[in-house]
């Protein structure tokens, strides 16, 4: 396998695969910061790309294994989301099974990651609208889908990238909670409702000019849509720790996604979903603290323990509902701001 981080490998990869010409006047940018894969922008005079090459070891601090051959379920799950709303998805070019690499349209120049805004305290409800709409339709759309279901069957990757490293990592840190998650866990790895994309977040959506490009669907398959729905509003609540101060905003904002969702959903029962979502927000939360993989913005153990109050008593409550769970996320922060 060729490896695209090494620019003359990458240059002569592209010229091979007419993606570029010798000739052409293009540059190369190394995408720096991810965790499971090479990305290069390739800009040139009419259009950018992005290459993209998955890694087999993630760089995170854990030992963190995957198969690269997840780059084609990301080509394939980029391509149904571009024709079911190709204004907020990229168009893929081209992928290579051999090297798993895949070629996309790149987003304008002038975008940023909707959690560069979030957290710097822009909350643009347009984008959050935009956002959950497209959600809603991939999901209807998909759901009942016997072609997108046998393309997206296989669910190691997910495991391998989501159930493991997330959840069951964590519980082997809090066997206590091993009852509670194991129905969670049997929804998530048995169910076929839907197309999940398993990475829809404020970091994969880009925005620009009030418009989104939805990105990174390399652990997508065909399961429980409440994984889409819980690890989106776990990065919402998060943003709402480390800034308690629009604590409300950000919460005001996840509401307002929740309803326009659940508004338009069509495929099984809002209330079974919901139930399964809120319990499953409770393990995203606690895993992204003490996970393989913790955000990187909630660094002091103040913060830390304020998510894992939260999530303990969503647990012991067995509370069911965003709205209950909601309202116990603010009234922790609002207590801790109290404090200080």
């Amino acid at each position: 396998m060729i490896d695209i981080s090494n620019e003359n490998v990458l240059v002569d990869y592209l010229i091979n695969k007419k993606v570029i010409n010798k000739n052409d006047n293009y540059s190369l940018v190394n995408c720096k910061g991810g965790v499971s894969g090479i990305v290069i922008l390739v800009k040139l005079e009419d259009r950018s790309l992005i290459v993209k090459q998955a890694l087999a070891k993630l760089n995170v601090k854990e030992d963190w294994q995957c198969d690269p051959g997840r780059m084609e379920i990301e080509e394939k799950s980029n391509r149904v989301y571009h024709r079911i709303v190709p204004d907020c998805a990229p168009k893929v070019f081209q992928y290579d099974n051999e090297n798993y690499i895949y070629i996309r349209e790149a987003a304008p120049d002038n975008c940023t990651m909707w959690k560069t805004d979030l957290m710097g305290g822009l909350l643009d409800f347009s984008v959050a609208e935009k956002s959950i709409r497209s959600l809603a339709m991939v999901h209807n759309q998909c759901a009942g889908d016997s072609e997108v279901r046998k393309t997206f069957g296989d669910k190691q990757i997910f495991i391998e990238l989501r159930i493991s490293p997330y959840i069951e990592f964590t519980i082997k840190k809090y066997p206590e909670i091993s009852a509670f998650a194991q129905p969670i866990i049997n929804e998530l790895t048995e169910s076929q409702i839907t197309l999940v994309h398993a990475d829809y977040s404020p970091k994969n959506i880009l925005v620009y000019d009030r418009k989104i490009c939805i990105i990174d669907f390399e652990v997508a398959h065909y399961g429980h849509p409440s994984f889409d729905l819980a690890f989106f509003s776990n990065h919402l609540i998060l943003k709402s720790v480390k800034n308690k101060e629009w604590a409300d905003s950000y919460i005001n904002m996840l509401k307002y996604m929740l309803k326009i969702y659940f508004n338009e959903i069509n495929f099984m029962s809002s209330t079974e979903l919901e139930f399964s979502t809120v319990r499953l927000l409770s393990l995203l939360m606690l895993a992204r603290i003490d996970g393989k993989s913790p955000v990187e913005y909630l660094t002091t153990e103040d913060d830390k323990n304020l998510v894992r109050n939260m999530v303990f008593e969503i647990i012991n409550k067995e509370v069911i509902s965003f709205e209950t769970a909601l309202s116990l996320v603010l009234e922790h922060i609002n207590q801790y701001k109290a404090r200080f």
